[in-house]
């Protein structure tokens, strides 16, 4: 090799690198949005552990999932990376839930927004604004649909993966010391409406009795919170659940755990319903155990390759076709 021919091959060779290396250059196949809610400061760590598995992928993830403006600035991070396809994958555990109704509108899924909102005490009450950022209510209109040039796909709620039951089993064995002499409890943060309350506790149930089988537990039941509901609804929701946390203490120990990815705020809206005896808490929600991890890999991998989800868009007017 001449000199000069040596001279160009080194030249060129640290930008050969680069090309395959720096991973802002070229289009990537697709990216991957998490849609979170009520995560903490633990989701830092998760997320950063999600990057390096998918290495070559972009990742991004934004809090409050029922947030359009804030899921639209996630896609608008994802487009300066120059992706084709955006996976999101929401982290609402319930995919028949208010927030995931909402997602599916957002999304061009679903044709009309959810009115998730307090059943009304009498007419003209105005509903009841919560602090909670993943309790929503909406009004009029909805909100904008997502606006993408890149291919949209929204996976499933984990709640359709046994890894679900896999990881709930886990933290409530942690807490019982018979199981086979007790009773388990999830305990989940549930939609303000009654008609959606009752569509949830249905699907809650059957994860419970997973729960029960897999930890080998005397009973499964479930405990509902709620943020922003009426006083006559906070009233029925208490007398439920302390007949049901009274009926499963008198037959032995009872174990609870939150059903969330982060069990700080389940936790405080149970102990103001219920106070705190009467059951062993575990206040550990998902986020934390390897199998979220794995899940979020595994499904983002395999949606990639699914075609865009988008059934409506809004027009230029603000209606949708």
């Amino acid at each position: 090799m001449t000199g000069a021919a040596l001279i160009l091959t080194l030249a060129v060779a640290p930008v050969i690198a680069a090309s395959f290396g720096n991973s802002s250059m070229g289009e990537k196949p697709y990216g991957v949005l998490i849609l979170a809610y009520d995560t903490g400061g633990a989701w830092k760590t998760e997320l950063g552990h999600i990057r390096s598995e998918l290495r070559g992928v972009a990742v991004e993830s934004v809090e409050s999932a029922g947030d359009g403006t804030a899921i639209q600035r996630g896609l608008d991070r994802l487009k300066g990376q120059h992706v084709s396809k955006v996976v999101a994958i929401p982290l609402e555990l319930i995919s028949e839930s208010a927030v995931m109704d909402e997602i599916r509108y957002l999304f061009g899924i679903r044709a009309e927004p959810t009115q998730d909102k307090p059943d009304e005490a009498r007419p003209g009450m105005a509903p009841v604004q919560s602090k909670n950022k993943s309790a929503l209510i909406f009004t009029g209109r909805g909100p904008k649909r997502l606006k993408s040039e890149a291919a949209l796909v929204l996976t499933a709620t984990i709640d359709k993966s046994p890894a679900l039951a896999d990881i709930l089993s886990a933290r409530a064995t942690a807490l019982a010391r018979d199981p086979a002499k007790e009773a388990v409890i999830l305990v989940g943060l549930a939609p303000r409406s009654d008609k959606g309350l009752d569509t949830w506790k249905a699907a809650v149930s059957a994860i419970a009795e997973s729960v029960r089988v897999k930890g080998g537990f005397r009973e499964g039941a479930i405990i509902w919170v709620r943020d922003g509901t009426r006083a006559g609804q906070q009233d029925k929701d208490r007398a439920e659940n302390k007949a049901t946390l009274r009926r499963l203490i008198t037959a032995g120990g009872v174990v609870a755990v939150p059903l969330a990815p982060d069990g700080r705020r389940v936790g405080q809206l149970l102990q103001r319903q219920l106070g705190t005896s009467g059951y062993r808490w575990n206040g550990k929600g998902l986020i934390g155990d390897p199998r979220l991890t794995d899940w979020i890999i595994s499904i983002s991998k395999a949606a990639s390759t699914l075609p865009d989800v988008r059934h409506y868009r809004d027009n230029a007017q603000g209606g949708f076709r």
